[in-house]
Parts: C-alpha cells; sequence; structure tokens
C-alpha cells in the first residue's frame, strides 16, 4: 500500500504540471488607446508571443513608432486572457453617466475570427483584466490609463446600472 501512494503523489504533481504546460491559443489582441484632444493613439499589441506598444500620431505625415516591445510575458495570465470568449461580447460597452472621452477599442482575433469591441469608461470583467496585465509588465511611462476602483465606483453611482441591478 505505502508503494502505490508513493506512486500516486508524483503521478497527480506530473498530470497537474503538463496539463498546465499545455500551449496557449494563438490569439492576436490589439487595445487601442485614444487621445482624440491630442490627435494620436497608442495601440497594444498582445499575441501569445508578444507586446507590442506602437505610438500612432493622427496628423497628416505623421509616422507610426514602436515605443516598446517584450517577449517576456506571465504565461499563466496570458492564457486565461487567450480563453477570453468573443462571441459572447457586444461591440459597446458604455457608462452613460461619465463622457470624458477615455475610450479603448480592443480587437480580438483567434481561430480566424475577428471582433472590434468598444469601452468608454466601462469596467468588463473580461476585458479590463487585459488592461491590467498589460500595465502590469510595462514600464510606468506606458501604462494606459486606468483605475479599476475607479471605474466601478463610477458605474455603481451611475442611475441606468442601478436599476438594472
Amino acid at each position: 500500500m505505502r508503494n502505490a501512494v508513493g506512486l500516486i503523489i508524483p503521478m497527480v504533481l506530473f498530470l497537474t504540471i503538463s496539463c498546465n504546460d499545455k500551449p496557449i491559443e494563438s490569439f492576436e489582441l490589439s487595445v487601442a488607446d485614444y487621445n482624440y484632444s491630442l490627435a494620436y493613439s497608442v495601440l497594444y499589441n498582445l499575441t501569445n508571443e508578444k507586446l507590442t506598444i506602437t505610438f500612432r500620431g493622427e496628423l497628416e505625415n505623421e509616422k507610426d513608432s514602436i515605443l516598446y516591445s517584450t517577449s517576456d510575458l506571465p504565461k499563466r495570465r496570458l492564457k486565461k486572457i487567450s480563453e477570453i470568449n468573443i462571441d459572447s461580447l457586444k461591440t459597446s460597452y458604455k457608462n452613460d453617466c461619465i463622457d470624458d472621452g477615455d475610450i479603448k477599442s480592443f480587437t480580438i482575433e483567434k481561430d480566424s475570427i475577428s471582433k472590434t469591441v468598444h469601452l468608454s469608461n466601462y469596467y468588463h470583467p473580461e476585458l479590463s483584466p487585459v488592461i491590467e496585465f498589460i500595465n502590469g509588465i510595462v514600464p510606468k511611462k506606458y501604462e494606459m490609463n486606468y483605475d479599476k476602483a475607479d471605474l466601478i465606483l463610477e458605474m455603481k453611482n451611475c442611475e441606468k446600472y442601478k436599476n438594472a441591478e
């Protein structure tokens, strides 16, 4: 009996570890963070292999420029992002009680399906963690403007969402 227990524990550990080592689904997720007043946007392009941040000038003759790139990505959190169910997402989520122009557009491509979703001052439980993920691995100067607690509080205080509960 003792030998059987001695074999079961390593086997369970092996299975647990090997299940977590499954490759991350191939995907591409872009977050465009717009600053309309200054005529530019910053594009955060995340794949199962790397993150690239690109400055996109909106004025005539402005060229795009890569600001930052890394392939050092936390695999466990990246795997969770790769599993976002794009079929369940609407194309737009907006907090009607705030109109400050903070819009982030997510374009998700996987399994040859593409969907664009716009968040306007809105906390979304599947998409907002993408911003937290990116902000957690980039230098401070490239972080997106984002305050999870404030977004949730603002939505909670908005009459439209109070009535929906």
